[in-house]
Order: C-alpha cells, then sequence, then structure tokens
C-alpha cells in the first residue's frame, strides 16, 4: 500500500498534485495540504504525476515497490527539428559486429526503456537478455525445428512465410531468424495478462529508440517470437518463471554498417475530423 507523503514545509497547497492524478484520489481540504481520498492508499496505482507536477518538490509516494534511486531533473525538451533527425535515421540493423555488448550498457540501456508507459502503470513486463552468442545460436536452432515441423503439417502459417527457404538457408550456416547478433533480448509477462503483449511492444519500442545512443543496433526478432509463442521446447529451453510466457524478441549487438542518410518513405495518410 502507498503512502502519500506531503513536504508541509514546502507545500503550497497549489493543487496541482490532485488536479494531475489519473485517477482523481487526490483531494485539497480547505485549509489543509492534499490527502488521499478514503480508499487512495489502495486505489494508487504509483504513477508518480503528483511527484512529477508539483513545483516546490513537496510531494512524495512512499511504497515498498519502488526504486529508491532520485534522478536528475535535467533538460528533458528536445527540439522537433533534432528529434526528427534522430527517428528517421533509426534503421532495423540485420548486420552485426561479433564485438560483445558489456553487461553494464545492456542494464542501463534497459534502465531507461523501465520509464516506457504500461497499462495501468502495471509495470509488469519482465526482461531476460541472453548475453551468450552460442546460446542465442542454440534458441535460434530451436526455432528452426519448429519451423520444420510447421513445414510438414498443413499449418494455415505456411501460405504467409518462406519456412523451407529459412531451413535451408539455416542449414548452409546463415541465420536468417537472428541475423547472427551476438544478444537477443526477450520481454515477457504473465499468462494471464491482458495487457503484456501491449505493453511489452511499446517497451521494445522504446528500446530500440535508445539503442543507437549507446552504439547499439537492434532488429524486432520475429520469427524467433512466432516459435517462442508456440514451441513447448523452446519455451523450456528460454526458462521463465512459472505462469510466464515470451511476448516478443529483440535482436541486439554493434552495428556493421554505419547508415549515412534517411531513406524514403511513403507519403503521410492522416485524415482529419472535426
Amino acid at each position: 500500500m502507498s503512502k502519500l507523503a506531503i513536504n508541509s514545509q514546502r507545500c503550497t497547497r497549489c493543487g496541482l498534485c490532485a488536479t494531475a492524478c489519473p485517477l482523481g484520489i487526490i483531494r485539497l481540504p480547505e485549509g489543509e495540504q492534499p490527502r488521499y481520498v478514503a480508499d487512495g492508499a489502495t486505489r494508487c496505482i504509483i504513477c508518480g504525476h503528483c511527484v512529477a507536477v508539483c513545483p516546490s518538490a513537496a510531494v512524495e509516494i512512499e511504497d515498498a515497490r519502488l526504486d529508491p534511486a532520485v534522478y536528475e531533473t535535467g533538460e528533458a525538451e528536445i527540439a522537433p527539428e533534432r528529434l526528427a533527425a534522430y527517428l528517421r535515421m533509426r534503421r532495423s540493423v540485420r548486420n552485426y559486429l561479433d564485438t560483445p555488448v558489456d553487461r553494464d550498457t545492456i542494464e542501463r540501456l534497459l534502465d531507461i526503456v523501465r520509464y516506457a508507459p504500461t497499462s495501468g502503470n502495471s509495470q509488469s513486463i519482465r526482461w531476460l537478455v541472453i548475453h551468450n552468442t552460442g546460446e542465442v545460436r542454440r534458441l535460434t536452432g530451436l526455432a528452426v525445428d519448429w519451423m520444420r515441423t510447421v513445414m510438414v503439417s498443413d499449418a494455415p502459417i505456411n501460405a504467409y512465410f518462406n519456412f523451407e527457404g529459412i531451413i535451408r538457408s539455416w542449414d548452409k550456416g546463415n541465420d536468417p531468424v537472428c541475423r547472427k547478433a551476438p544478444h537477443l533480448v526477450v520481454a515477457y509477462g504473465h499468462r494471464e495478462s491482458l495487457v503484456a503483449g501491449t505493453d511489452a511492444i511499446i517497451a521494445l519500442a522504446h528500446l530500440e529508440i535508445a539503442a543507437p545512443s549507446f552504439g547499439l543496433g537492434t532488429c524486432w526478432a520475429g520469427f524467433f517470437q512466432m516459435a517462442a509463442a508456440r514451441w513447448e521446447p523452446l519455451q523450456r529451453a528460454l526458462d521463465l518463471p512459472a505462469d510466464h510466457l515470451p511476448v516478443h524478441a529483440m535482436m541486439l549487438g554493434y552495428p556493421l554498417l554505419r547508415y549515412q542518410r534517411p531513406p524514403k518513405r511513403n507519403p503521410l495518410t492522416v485524415a482529419w475530423r472535426s
């Protein structure tokens, strides 16, 4: 259960904390400092809007689940032109150097990704980092084994993907599934969660966007995830906690190629209603 802690020396009773609260569980009684409504402590989703909006830093949420780290405010604004240039240079990286990425760098990257939005601030996405390159290859081989079983079945998915070509390429020593990426990042969640799929995609999108700032490249491991969602031998090999399933995976490593300019894209399509 969370506790709303107000520094009475700093609080100006401006009411911004109550206004920002998405659940409306903070009230500002006449002549008093902000407090939870009757059941506010149990309903609070510890999103931290009240803490973030307070101009005098008078609000804190005390909850044992929260990371005690304190971050500097810093300069959070980025000019639109600068952000546009950065995002347009984002590439799906399918050619990697053999150089491994140290664990500290990956943890710093994932620490940023913690701040990706989640439904109801559930923060329920967990991470498995396959750091050993040999283990990435072994797991990828299991994904290919799934394709072999699909190939000899009448599964409708055969009509959409060239599994025969992927298997042939793998057997020749190539890796069309994980592109010989040195590392694989797997986002997973509870099997009963209704929102883990969406939350994981959002989190991995943040990872993909943040990775180039570390000099890293990423690519969505779609074929790997297809197998991980369906192939029990691969699920056993991932060895996730009980009642949890892989939601999506992403390749990670130092890119072999350096891209010089953004490619063209289709024109923007937007409909306006007023």
